[in-house]
């Protein structure tokens, strides 16, 4: 599942849920760009994907974020390195609001492998409140459009420059978790 829009509507509460395909690479996970809905205004953005890559690269695992109007967020994941070299990992959400401005939310974290002592696992949660999203989802409506990028062993910089490209017109970008 890669990603689910709470809207409001009454008495009814309908759950669309937006299909995208994950592409495999040796060293890359993505998740395509979430469109957004103009007719009915969300109640929240939330993005929940599972990760796996290709190439025989032994990491998985999965991350969620999810985006309210007063511009409260929670960014939290989970991956684990079950072979036997270690990775680092880079994790990019960008969430662009129609008008045009961009938060940029990343994790970075390394998992051991058998060859070296640590942990296998990289876990992060972060959350907190951000003025300017709530500014922004006001500005915009409440319209959206999501990319979300992972890869390992790669440049965190890079990532995020393409996962920002992959929402379209950006007028403004806001770091939110860095």
């Amino acid at each position: 599942m890669v990603g689910i829009l709470k809207r409001r509507g009454g008495a009814v509460l309908a759950t669309a849920l937006l299909a995208a395909g994950t592409i495999a690479g040796p060293t890359a996970a993505v998740a395509a760009p979430v469109p957004s809905s103009p007719t009915i205004l969300p109640t929240q953005v939330v993005i929940n994907h599972n990760v796996t890559f290709g190439g025989g690269v032994p990491v998985g695992g999965w991350y969620s974020l999810s985006v309210f109007p007063s511009g409260s967020f929670n960014y939290s994941g989970h991956m684990h390195d079950s072979g036997a070299p270690s990775y680092n990992l880079a994790g990019v959400c960008v969430v662009r609001f129609n008008n045009g401005t961009a938060f940029v939310f990343q994790t970075a974290g390394r998992m051991h492998g058998t060859f070296e002592s640590g942990s296998r696992d990289y876990n992060w949660n972060s959350n907190g409140t951000n003025q300017s999203i709530r500014d922004a989802w006001q500005a915009s409506g409440g319209g959206w459009n999501a990319s979300c990028n992972s890869k390992v062993n790669a440049d965190i910089g890079a990532l995020v420059n393409s996962t920002i490209q992959g929402v379209g017109y950006v007028a403004q970008v806001i770091a939110v978790v860095g």
